[in-house]
């Protein structure tokens, strides 16, 4: 117990008015699952990976498994997630009248926060063998795209989703 006027002023709880959560200090947790789900969906899907002679396009997410959330405690921000994603692409001849669509898919099995971006294994394949060049395609130039875009969704979750986690105080301005 300290003398009166002599303690920590970390101490003295703020009086506000919503009575929620004062200086930031307690453990609150916001789920971000299906907004994460969702911006993956809207980042990936459609996402066009070209050169001069081929053209592959994502269709869709066949597999979005994990979870995330945003978290604060004592006033610092804290991310969780974790995500296995499978996608599937069709690709096609860009040049010519051969107009044979190819299907393939590509795997993120360690998209979390305990790895970078560029640590992130990305595996492609592709139904037919004679889909092996759109594959390079998608090895060459949509492993970066989807690098980008998985980089833009990390950026978006701490920075959109995490809106009014952090409560303003008295000493801040925010």
């Amino acid at each position: 117990m300290a003398e009166w006027g002599k303690g920590d002023p970390r101490w003295i709880v703020e009086e506000r008015p919503d009575a929620t959560n004062p200086n930031n200090w307690h453990w609150k947790e916001k789920n971000a699952t299906q907004w994460s789900k969702d911006k993956l969906n809207e980042l990936l899907v459609g996402l066009k990976i070209e050169n001069e002679q081929f053209t592959c396009e994502v269709k869709e997410l066949k597999r979005c498994e994990g979870e995330a959330s945003a978290n604060n405690r004592k006033a610092k921000l804290v991310f969780l997630y974790e995500w296995h994603i499978e996608g599937k692409w069709e690709g096609w001849i860009s040049t010519g009248e051969n107009r044979t669509k190819y299907e393939g898919g590509f795997e993120v099995p360690n998209l979390s926060d305990e790895n970078e971006v560029h640590e992130l294994t990305i595996t492609f394949s592709v139904e037919k063998t004679k889909g092996e060049k759109l594959k390079e395609l998608m090895i060459q130039k949509g492993e970066s795209l989807i690098r980008e875009k998985l980089g833009e969704y990390i950026r978006s979750l701490k920075e959109e989703f995490s809106q009014g986690l952090i409560l303003p105080t008295k000493t801040s301005s925010t």
